[in-house]
This record gives C-alpha cells, sequence and structure tokens, in this order.
C-alpha cells in the first residue's frame, strides 16, 4: 500500500476512534477525586438523600438525617429533612436548621425523606416522601422558608427527581415497586402547585424492564439524562452501581453504557480511597450551561454493630452528555 494511502487509512481509524470513544462519554469520563474534606458529615447522625441549589453566592444542600443510635433502618420512622450551607460547591457543608419533619394525621405522618430542591419561577420547591409510594412537596418563596406543605399526595411513586422546563412546567421521574420489580415512572404537571399526570399509564420506562432506585435528572442535549442506582444489577451486572441513561421523549429510556458510572469506592484528592458498604442517593449538580460540576452521593460505613454516613462530593469537569445521534 502507498504510504500516503496508509497514513490517510491510519488517519481515519484513529478518528472513528476518537468518535467512538467520546459517544459513548459517561459521566464516569467526567468525574475527578472526591474531595476528602469537602462534602457534609454530622457527629452522631446519618446523613442521606442529597439536593444542592445555588442562592446568591451560597449552596444550599438539603438532606435526610435521623440518629445514628438507630442505624441505616432508622429513616423508616426518624428521618427529617435538614438544610446545610457552604460557599464552596464541594464543601463543607455547615448545618443550619430543620427543615421537614413528619406530621401526625397528614399523608407525611410516617417520615419526611428523599428530598430534592429546584426552583420554578420565583418559588422553591421541595420534593419529598413520606411512605415507599407517596410524594408530595413543600414551597416557599425564599430558600429560608418559611415551607407551605400540600395536605395531600401529589403523586404515588417514590424517589421523585423532579426536572422544571423553561415554560413552567413540570417532569418528576421515580420509581415504584409493582410485584416485587422497581419499575421507572414518570409525571408531569403544566406547573408544580397543578395536578400532576402519569405517563405511559404507570408502564416502565426503563428498557427491558430494568429496575432502579434514587434517580437523579437533568436537561443537556435536547434529551432527559438520568443516574440511578442499578437495582439488581440489570444494567452494569453489579446491584446498586451506577447506571446511566437518557431519553429524548421522556417516556422511553436508553441506556447509555454497561460500564458503571460509579461503583462502592471512593477515591480522593489526597490519594486515599475507600469502599464503602454502601453507596447511593446519587446527585448531579448542573450549572447554568447546562454543565454537570459536581457529583453527590450517600456513603455508609459499618464498624461492628455501628453504622455511619455522609455524604460524599466529587467535582466534575464540566460534563455534558452527547446528544442521540441519528442514523
Amino acid at each position: 500500500m502507498p504510504m500516503n494511502i496508509l497514513k490517510k487509512t491510519m488517519l481515519t481509524i484513529l478518528l472513528i476512534s476518537c468518535y467512538s470513544f467520546v459517544d459513548a462519554q459517561t459521566l464516569k469520563d467526567a468525574l475527578k477525586p472526591a474531595v476528602k474534606k469537602g462534602g457534609f458529615k454530622m457527629e452522631g447522625y446519618i446523613l442521606w438523600c442529597p439536593t444542592v441549589i445555588k442562592v446568591g453566592s451560597t449552596y444550599h444542600m438539603f438532606a435526610s438525617r435521623w440518629p445514628e443510635q438507630y442505624g441505616l433502618g432508622g429513616w423508616t420512622k426518624y428521618s427529617e429533612i435538614v438544610r446545610a450551607t457552604s460557599k464552596n460547591l464541594y464543601g463543607p457543608y455547615q448545618f443550619a436548621e430543620v427543615v421537614i419533619q413528619k406530621r401526625e394525621g397528614r399523608w407525611d405522618n410516617d417520615r419526611a425523606h428523599n428530598p430534592k430542591i429546584v426552583k420554578a419561577g420565583k418559588t422553591f420547591v421541595l420534593y419529598y416522601i413520606s411512605s415507599a409510594n407517596e410524594t408530595g412537596y413543600a414551597y416557599a418563596n425564599a430558600i429560608t422558608g418559611p415551607w407551605t406543605r400540600i395536605d395531600s399526595v401529589a403523586m404515588p411513586f417514590s424517589n421523585p427527581a423532579p426536572l422544571v422546563k423553561k415554560d413552567g412546567s413540570i417532569y418528576v421521574f421515580g420509581r415504584k415497586s409493582v410485584n416485587d420489580i422497581r419499575i421507572a415512572q414518570g409525571f408531569t404537571a403544566s406547573a408544580f402547585n397543578t395536578r400532576y399526570t402519569q405517563l405511559k399509564e404507570g408502564a416502565n420506562l426503563l428498557p427491558g424492564n430494568y429496575q432502579l432506585e434514587d434517580p437523579t435528572i437533568w436537561w443537556a442535549s435536547g434529551q432527559y439524562n438520568v443516574i440511578l442506582s442499578d437495582f439488581r444489577g440489570d444494567a452494569t451486572g453489579v446491584n446498586k452501581n451506577g447506571a446511566q441513561y437518557y431519553s429524548t421523549d421522556g417516556v422511553n429510556y436508553k441506556l447509555v453504557s454497561k460500564d458503571p458510572v460509579y461503583t462502592k469506592t471512593v477515591t480522593y484528592d489526597n490519594g486515599s480511597s475507600v469502599t464503602f458498604r454502601r453507596r447511593e442517593r446519587p446527585f448531579v449538580y448542573v450549572n447554568e450551561k447546562a454543565e454537570v460540576t459536581a457529583f453527590f452521593t450517600s456513603c455508609l460505613t459499618q464498624e461492628g454493630e455501628k453504622e455511619q454516613s455522609w455524604i460524599e462530593v466529587q467535582p466534575v469537569d464540566h460534563y455534558v452528555p452527547k446528544g442521540e445521534r441519528k442514523p
């Protein structure tokens, strides 16, 4: 083969290889080591379910907490929602206040858990759950409250991942256990305080009847992007590793890659690493350019009978997923 043709062939192969790599990129490729002295910890408490919003120059994290003495299972009875703040996206975050506690005789009488904070117009909306299939919300004009809670369940599913669209309408991705299968469901509403309508008659939005927990969602590249806990390892082969999906219509989701987005091992910026017993509740922080710049997870350790948990944060190198490629 002539040398000029050989060079052109090799260049073409190289370009195709690079193109394919970029096309298959997941959040994993943009993750940086976790900030060892960042995140959010509280002595004597288990922390779970991080969600972060920036107001002015301050980052506000909402999270679930309950006394460490009850172990991880204590969330079912003692979980409450708290707010912590930091001037740095990566923390460390400092406890500010208790925001939501369970209410006797109301829809949220079991617990207040799994918060997700968004802003709809000028209103802050805090979605959260009570029982496994009850999602509602509270709203306020300021991030510090006071918060007004709705009186009845807004959506009969769990793990809400809300997305506010430019027109003020709401899309919520979550999960529901149906015949012991944890399926993905979606709801929409014309505004946060209007009726929520179920999509696809409640059928699983994930392919192959795959299962999930703990989704986080953002809009970029003309599509819905979701990272979730791969329940039973349907997508990645390992139970509760991280999986990434996308959808152009919010109804039919596709798996981006079988390669896990995250595992139970966290590597830190000082070179150390920890493999946690459980690592769940992923949350992506997205800036005004639709770039993911931080990735939060809840991490649990156990020594003997003692369980401890806190929120870890990894910087992300301005990740924007590739849009769906048309044939």
